[in-house]
């Protein structure tokens, strides 16, 4: 009760709500009977990100560690103190790592309140089962964090950035791929279970959100990072990574991205910058409540798979001449939108049908798993060579409703 009351006066982003979950995950076992494996809080190293790397025939394990004292502000030196510290352990498999790791570390390390994992390019190409296994089977790991791949870089080289806004780095990534995947719609918030999930599936090929360090790696590695109006080191989202059972086989552009996410019903608001007509400038169209259906059919013998978007949307900037008072320019606008979703969508998906890819990340098999279970027993041990011939029918309907706060551009009524 008296955790509860903390939590909700002290809101989501204060300091002492990272100390009280370390409390409440380290103190949970002293209210339940029997707990034979409980530890004392000052014996525990509480991990909040996991970083794995290929090396050789083995990896490199990253954990990031959370430096309570810092982040509470009650050590006499926690200005100056990072608020999480890295260890570092090679090993041939992720348990031999893990265990290792207690060579560097003083503390048992606790992994029940994991935020991110992160995955290093050349590792995910080489196949991410062996990390998998072991962390699905661990009793103490929960299954709703973060998984990502760090894009063209390693992820040990991610968890060294110190991050601004945040107290944490982990928090900071955590928080970012949220509000990214809520209020764009270029990423998308995998979580392990999913993630696991659509790797086992024969229906169904993963995804995961790109993580790409851009600026100087040196200069990011210290806490100045956080204290400069411009960072000299950022991590920023960037496109979908495309698996093929369990390997990374390449990557979806933010066109691309955003076509996955339709499909998916992951998008429920974005904006859409579009050409004026006759002209050079440009308009923008806020999505709004958008709602996306993928329905399976078989025409003619062949599969076919018709996806439905509707969405409202909301002209928030114009930039051309245009009068929003007259049907016929909003029926313009509507139509520019269908056929920039359209275009999204129809990339996405020839792309994933060609054969560099031939990956259906879309889940289509798993519509006709559902709704033609005989043809799906059939089809599935050669979808291979179906996935490429079904037949795509797009059919994106935009409504525009409002223009924000005015129905005439700022150059229209400048000349009135």
């Amino acid at each position: 009760m008296l955790i509860g009351t903390l939590l909700h006066r002290k809101g989501k982003g204060s300091k002492l709500r990272t100390v009280i979950i370390v409390l409440v995950a380290a103190m949970s076992c002293f209210m339940l009977s029997g707990c034979w494996n409980r530890r004392e809080l000052n014996e525990l190293a509480v991990s909040v990100a996991v970083g794995v790397d290929k090396k050789g025939d083995g990896i490199i394990l990253s954990d990031q560690i959370l430096n309570a004292g810092a982040i509470s502000g009650q050590s006499n030196r926690s200005s100056t103190s990072a608020p999480v510290n890295l260890f570092q352990e090679s090993g041939g498999s992720f348990q031999e790592a893990a265990r290792k790791m207690t060579r560097r570390s003083t503390r048992k390390i606790y992994v029940g309140q994991l935020q991110m994992l992160i995955l290093g390019e050349d590792f995910a190409r080489e196949g991410v089962t062996k990390v998998l296994d072991h962390i699905s089977r661990d009793h103490e790991y929960r299954s709703d964090f973060y998984v990502i791949v760090a894009r063209e870089t390693e992820a040990r080289d991610v968890l060294r950035i110190s991050t601004p806004l945040e107290k944490t780095p982990a928090t900071k990534l955590k928080n970012s791929l949220e509000v990214s995947a809520k209020a764009w719609g270029g990423t998308t918030a995998v979580e392990f279970r999913d993630f696991t999930s659509n790797l086992i599936s024969k229906s169904r090929e993963a995804v995961l959100t790109g993580l790409r360090l851009e600026g100087s790696f040196e200069k990011g590695n210290n806490l100045s990072n956080t204290t400069k109006v411009f960072p000299s080191a950022r991590l920023v989202f960037a496109g979908l990574a495309v698996f093929k059972k369990d390997k990374l086989i390449g990557w979806l552009n933010e066109k691309e991205s955003f076509g996955y996410n339709f499909t998916q019903g992951k998008i429920t608001s974005t904006s859409l910058l579009q050409p004026c007509p006759d002209s050079d400038r440009k308009l923008t169209v806020e999505l709004v409540r958008t709602k996306s259906k993928m329905k399976a059919f078989i025409k003619d013998g062949k599969p076919l798979v018709q996806i439905d978007v509707k969405a409202d949307g909301i002209v928030t900037d114009a930039q051309c001449p245009l009068d929003f008072t007259k049907p016929e320019t909003i029926t313009q606008v509507e139509n520019n939108s269908n056929a920039q979703i359209k275009s999204y969508i129809s990339s996405a998906v020839q792309k994933m049908q060609s054969s560099r890819y031939n990956s259906d990340i879309f889940g289509f098999g798993a519509l006709f798993e559902r709704k033609y279970p005989k043809y799906w027993k059939k089809a599935k041990s050669e979808w291979d060579s179906v996935f490429p011939t079904i037949q795509i029918k797009i059919q994106p309907k935009v409504n525009v409703k409002q223009m924000f706060k005015t129905t005439k551009s700022f150059s229209e009524r400048m000349k009135e």
